[in-house]
């Protein structure tokens, strides 16, 4: 159908924009970048992401001239690196890793290693050395390491932290005072970060001088893409500063929305994107397309009810927790009180939980323009987070807008809900279903109308597993069989049109339908959707929900107890005789099978002689569940195989282990 559309911009939460009261019924769009909304002001949250490309998002390009360690100085006081993140310090190593968080522990003075004070030894005593999370992946290529060019030792200590304050020399020079022997280790895993002694080193050592004899040590390495670095001093040695320096651009990096008001719940249609992929040559240098370069960029959305997609805690006076606001989370203290006691003290933050009720979770990724949204329809908020991503240092993706397509509900809500025909109310109101066998289910589905806006709707889309059997369509209260002006049967879906009775506020009338079908999952879910075909509004996704009191099931699901889940089963032939003569009659082998319960399982299926021997491989790929035919001419190369008796075998690779299945076929001229 054809659409007309235009583009509106709508403020978000921070800054709302009302819409009218009715919306019209045609597609508009949300647009972030350019010809829309700002990146930078739409953003709650960005990583590793440049905030001066003027219109654009794109991973931040690393000065190979600039120490990435120090950046500007925060209004608290707290040392920042060029990103703007706080440096957070500790004699030991932190308990998780977090992005956007750098982190520095070991030898006393850590935090003095990335305070951008040359002149300023880290600690009064040598130190024997620190470990480093710069807080991001980066493109690292180099690590500096110095003591002060002025002042001398005040014979407060040398040596380990445990006799730093023993009687020491004084009066030495620190610039003559640098370690004798380090060594410079780096790696991406934060198992070695956090769990790693600070004696060893991790596993990649990007430099080593054992007989170091420069003030200054400047270690240089290939450009890979590292996050954590550890300065060791078998020999110790006093220190000023560590810098860091890389190039190229952020291989990994994020973007978050602030929450979009819709101004009411809307159905979301297709998104759009104009992502652009670019090569450099170096730094500062005029950048050239390249499409074909190792980057990718995902967007994943959300959508919800109310403007806040998470539920926060606060401790009451009997150690419980209520729920209180956003606000109110932020203003509680979030320490516990006392000597670690590790009570929780009244007033102060609790538990912060996804509000499963009221927002879906993240979609999966839209890795292509045009892609429908996979969020819920029927939603008044919306939250979009992108992924760019680059396995190449001088590689790197650009965004310069996304559009989220969207109209007002042609309904409100529509409510849908699957039964097997012959038990509508299991005692337990879930629907259970043998695997791969042929059952016939109903699918209700109930509008209500709450708007001007919402216009109704005259088809229905059904998704399902494969090809079905359709029966019969049904409308009213009671419910009576009706003809449908047309409908589809593909692999995919099944889609009824029923313009002559349509579904309207004023002749609002509960539908069903009944088909027949397979199922190869444990868990399937029906979903459907609705739509005009002769308008212009999107169409509305079905919720699962009451849609009839004929039927106790409230969902769209349908499982299959795990205990009869069978990955491979119905192993059939044709015939069990082949005779290849061309006479029509049993000329070629026609093998089905089904796969149940797998996303992407390694298939094997082949003719096998009685000793074992393969005669003939006919697949050797990775499947998913489902129905699936092999057949063969009983050839080889142009000629026919000898007569006699064959195996025919199928081998399914899983995580839970390998299952196999033989049939005989015997071979005649």
């Amino acid at each position: 159908m054809r659409r007309r559309q235009r583009s509106v911009i709508i403020g978000t939460l921070f800054s709302l924009v009302v819409l009218p009261c009715v919306l019209t019924a045609q597609v508009s769009q949300l647009t972030i970048g350019q010809n829309g909304l700002d990146w930078r002001e739409s953003a709650s949250e960005s990583v590793g992401l440049d905030s001066s490309a003027t219109g654009s998002l794109q991973p931040f390009e690393l000065d190979p001239a600039v120490n990435i360690a120090v950046g500007p100085v925060a209004k608290s006081g707290a040392y920042t690196t060029i990103f703007g993140h706080r440096w957070e310090r500790s004699f030991g190593a932190p308990p998780t890793v977090e992005d956007k968080q750098p982190w520095v522990y070991g030898s006393r003075g850590q935090i003095l290693t990335i305070d951008g004070d040359d002149d300023q030894p880290t600690d009064i005593a040598e130190v024997t050395g620190y470990s480093f999370d710069l807080g991001l992946l980066l493109p690292i290529n180099r690590v500096v390491f110095f003591p002060p060019e002025k002042g001398t030792t005040t014979g407060a200590g040398v040596g380990t932290f445990e006799n730093a304050f023993s009687e020491g020399s004084q009066g030495q020079l620190y610039k003559d005072q640098y370690p004798r022997h380090y060594i410079v280790s780096a790696s991406v895993n934060e198992g070695e970060f956090l769990r790693q002694s600070a004696a060893k080193d991790f596993d990649t050592i990007v430099g080593s001088n054992p007989n170091h004899s420069q003030r200054i040590a400047d270690v240089r390495f290939d450009t890979d893409f590292l996050r954590f670095i550890r300065l060791r001093f078998p020999v110790t040695g006093f220190i000023a500063e560590v810098k860091f320096f890389g190039e190229g651009f952020v291989p990994e990096t994020r973007w978050v929305s602030q929450l979009f008001d819709m101004g009411e719940p809307v159905n979301f249609g297709r998104l759009h994107y104009d992502f652009e992929v670019y090569r450099s040559s170096g730094f500062g240098l005029e950048p050239e397309l390249d499409p074909n370069a190792d980057v990718r960029v995902e967007i994943e959305l959300r959508s919800g009810r109310d403007d806040s997609p998470q539920i926060h805690h606060i401790v009451t006076e009997i150690g419980t927790e209520t729920v209180v606001t956003e606000a109110v989370f932020n203003r509680a203290p979030s320490t516990y009180l006392g000597s670690g006691s590790g009570i929780a003290i009244p007033g102060q933050q609790g538990s912060i939980q996804d509000d499963v009720e009221n927002w879906s979770f993240w979609s999966a990724p839209h890795k292509i323009p045009g892609e429908e949204i996979g969020s819920p329809d029927g939603r008044q908020f919306v939250q979009v987070q992108v992924f760019i991503t680059s396995d190449e240092v001088f590689a790197y993706g650009r965004l310069n807008a996304l559009s989220i397509e969207f109209s007002p509900l042609l309904a409100n809500p529509v409510v849908g809900e699957v039964a097997l025909l012959t038990e509508p109310q299991p005692d337990d109101g879930v629907v259970e279903v043998p695997l791969g066998e042929l059952v016939n289910l109903t699918y209700d589905v109930r509008a209500d109308f709450t708007s001007d806006s919402q216009v109704g709707f005259n088809a229905i889309r059904l998704l399902t597993p494969e090809a079905v059997e359709f029966q019969r369509f049904e409308m009213g209260e009671p419910l009576a069989t009706v003809e449908p002006d047309s409908f589809v049967v593909n692999d995919g879906a099944l889609v009824v049109y029923f313009p002559s009775n349509p579904v309207l506020p004023a002749t609002n009338a509960p539908l069903r339908l009944t088909f027949g079908t397979r199922v190869f999952n444990f868990t399937t879910e029906f979903a459907g959707e609705v739509f005009r075909i002769d308008g212009e509004n999107l169409s509305q996704s079905i919720e699962g929900g009451d849609a009839t009191p004929l039927v106790s099931t409230n969902d769209l699901r349908v499982i299959a107890p795990l205990d009869k889940l069978k990955v491979l089963s119905a192993l059939d032939l044709e015939s069990q005789v082949m005779t290849p003569n061309g006479d029509g009659m049993h000329d070629e082998l026609q093998l089905s099978y089904t796969l149940h319960g797998v996303a992407a399982a390694g298939v094997e299926a082949g003719v096998y002689d009685l000793a074992g021997r393969l005669v003939r491989r006919l697949v050797s790929e990775s499947r998913s569940e489902g129905r699936y035919i092999e057949t063969w001419d009983g050839q080889i190369q142009g000629r026919q195989v000898p007569p006699g008796t064959y195996l025919v075998r199928v081998t399914v690779e899983t995580d839970l282990g390998t299952f196999e299945k033989t049939r005989t076929i015997a071979i005649a001229y």
